[in-house]
């Protein structure tokens, strides 16, 4: 019992020191009339996601005039890009302008956010465009060869997702097809061929801004400037106050972490187990504790994990304790302790829906892969929990450390130590004898001239009644009383 009292301290300690992190990180800065600027430099990864969760919920605090997004991307992951897609929309139901200032580059997913602005910019020695989906190899590699039919497949729904960004934002369609498949119709402004069919289209800022003979708009962009003032400016905000979105440590931190997810995950609770099957309470509890903690607090700071999800987990690791500690064996209640810490472990891979309003617009398709992104991980956690959990009992008794943890002493007759009469006990088996005391049921009978305190099968039995041991379980011996007609049983009965 001290031991579980111990494990729910440490437990309640950590679980404070959460709450005063995340209040302090969750702290907002009040409702604001200004502009947010959220820089989008480098590939968009995994890593840039988790930077745009923490900044959209920025805004969501924030309610800004506007949201400026300054571009300067090679590209990415179409999932993440799609949920980037999302997030800007659901900013922009709410009416907060989300505008792209593309400064320098903003190709492949780039481009696709641009279309999904309510505006472009371009700074002057920008370009955009080249957005034609690649199946990349998870393994390394390179690009994979696709399937036509399977090219064609992906190809299509990408197509159609920039046709409907383009019809959302006013911009022209075939110049967003044109971006994405080089199948596309000769893309014509006034008498000019800007990208003949075959080629995919790329658009430096003079290109995107220029307003063509006959044309009433630009080609893509608003206006060409170099100075992020000049675009608020350009969209009537040139009073607004400037709120710029910095990527902080704990952001770099959670990127590792996350990374290092199913390993921290099926370390910690390799560690947690460890420490179950040892008596008292220390450092591999602590270090399980500390390896879900480190777990948790990364995938929080990257918006996947919430304050739901440390509590399952705290429930199963509770559970397991109590299954350990004050339960004999091991059933239902470590198994719900077990499939608690795992569900949990699970939600915190996947983004938190209440936290993203658009989660329809990105598709089920997208959602499923998620899940199997967080299946992969759990299984991923669990190879290294069963992995180590072999290694360990394959190797560790052979260490020091073990020989450390473990008493394995032989007590010797001759070093001194005696045995217990265990065995004289034993041998009183099948004997009778003569109620000394009334039982009740408890009580003491003579055998053998001896004294033997025992308990009746549950009837009382009178002074002086002639009893039989009829079972001895460690220190109890339990009797019988025999019937008045009975013949006297031998003087030593066989065990």
């Amino acid at each position: 019992m001290n031991n579980f009292s111990a494990s729910i301290r440490y437990v309640l300690a950590f679980l404070g020191l959460f709450a005063c992190t995340f209040s302090s990180m969750a702290a907002g800065a009040g409702d604001s009339q200004g502009v947010f600027v959220l820089p989008v430099e480098g590939p968009i990864d995994k890593g840039m996601l988790f930077v745009f969760r923490r900044a959209f919920r920025e805004v969501e605090k924030l309610r800004p005039q506007a949201v400026v997004l300054e571009l300067n991307t090679p590209g990415g992951a179409l999932n993440e890009t799609r949920e980037i897609i999302a997030w800007m929309r659901s900013i922009k139901s709410k009416g907060c302008p989300v505008y792209a200032f593309v400064n320098p580059d903003a190709l492949s997913a780039g481009a696709m956010l641009s279309l999904a602005s309510s505006g472009i910019f371009m700074s002057s020695n920008a370009t955009i465009g080249s957005a034609m989906p690649l199946a990349v190899s998870p393994f390394g590699g390179g690009v994979q060869d696709l399937h036509p039919d399977v090219k064609e497949k992906m190809l299509s729904a990408v197509r159609a997702m920039v046709v409907s960004m383009a019809q959302e934002n006013n911009f022209r369609t075939d110049v967003a097809v044109a971006m994405v498949d080089p199948n596309h119709d000769d893309l014509i402004a006034g008498d000019a061929v800007i990208c003949p069919k075959g080629k995919l289209l790329n658009l430096t800022a003079q290109d995107a801004t220029r307003i063509y003979p006959g044309e009433s708009k630009p080609l893509l962009a608003k206006a060409m400037t170099d100075d992020i003032n000049l675009v608020l400016e350009a969209i009537g905000l040139s009073d607004a106050s400037i709120t710029r979105f910095q990527e902080e440590k704990a952001d770099r931190l959670a990127r590792l972490i996350t990374a290092l997810g199913p390993l921290l995950l099926g370390l910690g609770v390799l560690a947690l187990w460890i420490e179950f099957k040892t008596p008292g309470f220390g450092a591999f509890g602590i270090i399980g504790i500390v390896l879900l903690a480190i777990y948790f607090f990364g995938h929080y700071v990257a918006g996947l994990a919430g304050i739901e999800e440390i509590a399952l987990v705290t429930i199963g690791i509770i559970l397991l304790g109590i299954e350990i500690f004050l339960i004999p064996g091991f059933g239902i209640t470590g198994v719900l302790g077990i499939l608690c810490i795992l569900i949990g472990a699970g939600m915190a891979v996947i983004p938190r829906l209440h936290d993203a309003p658009s989660w329809l617009e990105i598709g089920p398709s997208f959602l499923e892969t998620y899940i199997q992104n967080a299946l992969r991980q759990l299984g991923i956690a669990l190879a290294v929990l069963f992995g180590g959990a072999w290694i360990l009992s394959r190797f560790l008794p052979k260490t020091n450390i073990y020989h450390s943890l473990v008493l394995n002493q032989q007590l010797k007759a001759e070093d001194g130590y005696v045995s217990s009469d265990l065995d004289s006990r034993k041998s009183l088996l099948g004997k009778s004898g003569l109620a000394f005391t009334t039982l009740r049921p408890a009580g003491t009978v003579l055998i053998d001239g001896q004294r033997h305190d025992v308990i009746s099968n549950g009837d009382m039995i009178p002074k002086g009644a002639a009893v039989r041991v009829i079972a001895v379980e460690g220190a109890s011996i339990t009797v019988e009383a025999l019937p008045d007609d009975a013949p006297s049983p031998p003087e030593k009965a066989e065990t």
